[in-house]
C-alpha cells in the first residue's frame, strides 16, 4: 500500500494536481487529487478485495471511471459513462490521470 501512496504522490507532483485527501489503512486507501476546485480524481484501493476504483468527477458528476474488481477490469467511457466496457488490462493510475487531463484540456476545462 505504501508503494501505491508514493506512486500517487509522484504522479500528482509530476502532473500538477494536488492531493487534498488521503485516508489509508492496511487494507483500504482513498485518495482525492484536485485538478481544480470542482474537478477531482478520486481513487479507492482495497487490497483485501483486490479492488481499484478511479473516477474523474466534475462538480458532483462522475464522468469517467476505470475500475478493477477481483482482477476483472472495466471502464466507464467518457462518451457513455453509464456503460461498461472490458479493456484488455487492469487500469493503471498514471494512465488514468493522463487520460483525465487530456480530456479536460481538449474541452478547455483546464
Amino acid at each position: 500500500m505504501i508503494a501505491f501512496i508514493h506512486e500517487g504522490e509522484n504522479i500528482a507532483e509530476q502532473y500538477g494536481v494536488q492531493i487534498t485527501g488521503l485516508d489509508a489503512t492496511d487494507v483500504p486507501l482513498m485518495v482525492r487529487m484536485e485538478v481544480m476546485p470542482s474537478v477531482v480524481i478520486q481513487v479507492y484501493r482495497n487490497l483485501k478485495k483486490n479492488k481499484l476504483n478511479m473516477a474523474l468527477v466534475l462538480g458532483s458528476n462522475r464522468i469517467y471511471g476505470a475500475d478493477s474488481e477481483g482482477g476483472i477490469p472495466h471502464e466507464r467511457p467518457i462518451e457513455y459513462p453509464g456503460y461498461h466496457i472490458q479493456p484488455d488490462k487492469e487500469p493503471e493510475l498514471e494512465e488514468f490521470v493522463l487520460k483525465c487531463l487530456r480530456y479536460l484540456q481538449e474541452r478547455n476545462i483546464i
